[in-house]
């Protein structure tokens, strides 16, 4: 079925059993500005939502600056009751995925504001899932990755990815098995050169501080503090087993003592009592 209105594409994509999630911040630009689809929709979105890309062709031609304004301005088209959702909103990028305007005419709107690849419309759209489900060529999808390479892996509110709007697309089903393989590929090989660069790196700052004499400085002496610590805490424990050693000998030679005291004592009693028996003989 063929869409006529950009709402008749949002309402082909039901999302009422689907939460979401109000933690995430959408993003946002200052540049950007907002205008109402059923008062004031822009010119260019019009003449694309028309497929009249002729039209919109002559705005990039001949009144660039308003083209390029047009590119960076959402339309929003309000519910009918005050405090309802919005119907939809949509970047111009967007209506020109979705209306099918030629390659040539989304690459201008696209270079015209090359943030609107981070734009999500009211159901969590990029315009890469708008790409892949409205069969945008090749050369598109690669401009929206350039783009914004996020957005490959993002999710919008079904929770799908771009990738799984290719799913009934038998032209490019492959990339659904693919593309993955492809980029874990990718990621080894690029985790192998950082680790070499890592590496290369570590050793030029290594050789690099050595003639530094500021750095060796500086090096000595936390080494030296270090060692000085080292040194005190031993010094420290060396004395405390040597206090203790000498607390033991103490004791041993005051019991010592003690015992020769008392051997003494016991031997000058003897001696007195010896020498009264012999005053009484």
């Amino acid at each position: 079925e063929k869409i006529v209105t950009y709402e008749q594409s949002v309402a082909a994509f039901a999302t009422s059993a689907v939460p979401v999630n109000k933690d995430k911040k959408e993003w946002f630009d200052p540049e950007a500005s907002e205008v109402d689809y059923d008062k004031n929709p822009t010119d260019l979105f019009q003449a694309l939502e028309a497929r009249q890309f002729s039209y919109a062709e002559e705005m990039f031609k001949q009144v660039n600056n308003q083209f390029t304004k047009e590119c960076k301005t959402w339309v929003v088209a309000r519910g009918q009751k005050k405090g309802s959702q919005l119907r939809f909103r949509a970047l111009p990028l967007h209506a020109a995925l979705v209306f099918g305007a030629p390659g040539d005419m989304v690459t201008v709107i696209l270079n015209a504001y090359p943030k609107a690849s981070r734009g999500r419309d009211v159901k969590g759209r990029l315009p890469i899932h708008l790409a892949m489900e409205h069969n945008a060529s090749e050369e598109i999808m690669v401009a929206l990755i350039e783009a914004f390479p996020k957005g490959f892996f993002a999710l919008d509110k079904k929770e799908m990815t771009p990738l799984d709007y290719i799913n009934g697309n038998m032209d490019r089903k492959y990339m659904k098995k693919y593309i993955p393989m492809l980029m874990a590929a990718n990621v080894d090989d690029e985790r192998i050169r950082w680790e070499v660069e890592k590496d290369d790196a570590l050793a030029k700052q290594r050789v690099a501080l050595k003639n530094d004499p500021v750095y060796m400085a500086d090096v000595v002496e936390q080494v030296t503090a270090e060692m000085e610590t080292t040194y005190a805490k031993k010094m420290g424990m060396l004395e405390g087993n040597y206090q203790k050693e000498i607390q033991l000998l103490n004791k041993r030679h005051d019991g010592e003592t003690q015992a020769l005291l008392e051997g003494f004592e016991v031997k000058l009693n003897f001696e007195r009592k010896l020498n009264k028996l012999k005053g009484k003989a």
